[in-house]
């Protein structure tokens, strides 16, 4: 197996996603072809979480960059919020490291072309982490309307939905401050459901939004009496219109009752129908309309075109570790291959500007009351 050399920037929730992905790969894949050594971890202090990070298999754990990068990692992986993206993943190439990032890219979509145009000049291997694209249900439905099997996509339906804001007495983070976030729900869920209609129905043409923020006040801090404005959106819906023909909403919550997360996806086409939910992630329905029946997507035949199996990713039944796990480690896994192979990523900094793109896109109608926005943006 090839050795590859990783370094991680970050530790907070998404850092140990990652970390526990990495560790887990070589005994949970079916025939691991890659070993990832963790010879470094970057964080901005070492006073919090200092046990599980000291104990989490890093060879160093520092909050120098310079002890960071004399480790000589040959891929980086970004874990931190969202506005140390764009200095960070740029400290990374200039190493002529392969960046993986965690979604989004950049705070902005200006950000995120800015990366995107870096690394095309580095010619590094880049990834950002939409892990929808690695549930194998997913990849069926990839498949299915590669083949034509549902005809003319007609009309589409997408949702996320966490109740993890819910709470009014939950303090402020860096998620609920626009300034460190670019965005709330929809920045943070709404970006994979843009990411998914873009690798599975094509280019979108124009769009409007609505957005909402239900709990504008927050305490500042935990255990503080001092109250904060919360600037970031905790709803939002947006109709987008297909280049190609095809009409769908994508809505996102993070304050929906009852939801841990929910995801969901509808497509609608003229021969017939595909479903696919994140309770059932290793497969997608399918409904003929010839057969007026529904099938699973599990008998799909094939691999969407220019993919790796996911097969080849995916963790074995047995070493199943819930659906969240499961994706960041199909997509790691990926990331790491592509890195041994030299192979471009279908998920690169390119890919991951589109997305953002038509997040801000959003957020410019919806600030400018539901107006319609064409894409592209205009530069």
């Amino acid at each position: 197996m090839k050795e590859i050399r990783v370094g991680l920037v970050g530790f907070g929730m998404i850092g140990k996603m990652h970390t526990l992905a990495y560790r887990s790969l070589v005994l949970s894949a079916k025939e691991p072809r890659v070993t990832p050594r963790l010879v470094a971890l970057l964080r901005s202090q070492l006073s919090t979480g200092g046990t599980q990070a000291t104990s989490s298999g890093f060879e160093l754990v520092t909050t120098d960059p310079v002890q960071f990068y004399a480790q000589r990692p040959d891929a980086v992986d970004i874990c931190t919020p969202n506005d140390l993206h764009f200095n960070q993943v740029k400290e990374a190439l200039s190493a002529g490291a392969a960046v993986y990032c965690e979604k989004p890219l950049g705070l902005n979509y200006p950000e995120s072309i800015a990366l995107a145009e870096l690394a095309q000049q580095s010619k590094a291997i880049t990834q950002v982490a939409y892990t929808m694209r690695y549930s194998p249900g997913i990849r069926q439905m990839k498949k299915l309307l590669e083949d034509g099997l549902i005809g003319k996509v007609l009309h589409f339906r997408g949702f996320t939905y966490h109740a993890s804001y819910l709470d009014q007495a939950r303090p402020m983070s860096w998620r609920l401050r626009f300034d460190r976030s670019g965005g709330g729900a929809f920045q943070d869920l709404g970006i994979h459901l843009a990411d998914l209609v873009l690798y599975l129905l094509g280019n979108v043409g124009r769009l409007h939004a609505e957005m909402r923020t239900f709990i504008t006040q927050r305490p500042a801090a935990p255990g503080r009496l001092s109250m904060e404005t919360v600037d970031v959106d905790d709803w939002m819906q947006c109709l987008v219109e297909l280049s190609g023909g095809g009409t769908g909403t994508l809505e996102v919550s993070r304050q929906a009752a009852g939801s841990g997360e929910t995801t969901r996806l509808e497509v609608y086409g003229s021969k017939g129908a595909l479903i696919y939910s994140n309770e059932k992630p290793e497969t997608a329905s399918f409904y003929d309309v010839s057969q007026k029946e529904w099938h699973t997507s599990e008998l799909v035949s094939g691999v969407p075109a220019g993919e790796r199996p996911i097969a080849e990713t995916w963790p074995d039944k047995k070493f199943s570790q819930g659906d969240m796990l499961n994706r960041h480690l199909a997509e790691i896994h990926d990331f790491l291959l592509n890195v041994v192979e030299g192979r471009p990523s279908h998920v690169d900094f390119r890919a991951a500007a589109r997305a953002q793109e038509i997040v801000e896109a959003a957020y410019h109608s919806a600030r400018q009351g539901g107006a319609w926005e064409n894409l592209p943006l205009k530069a």
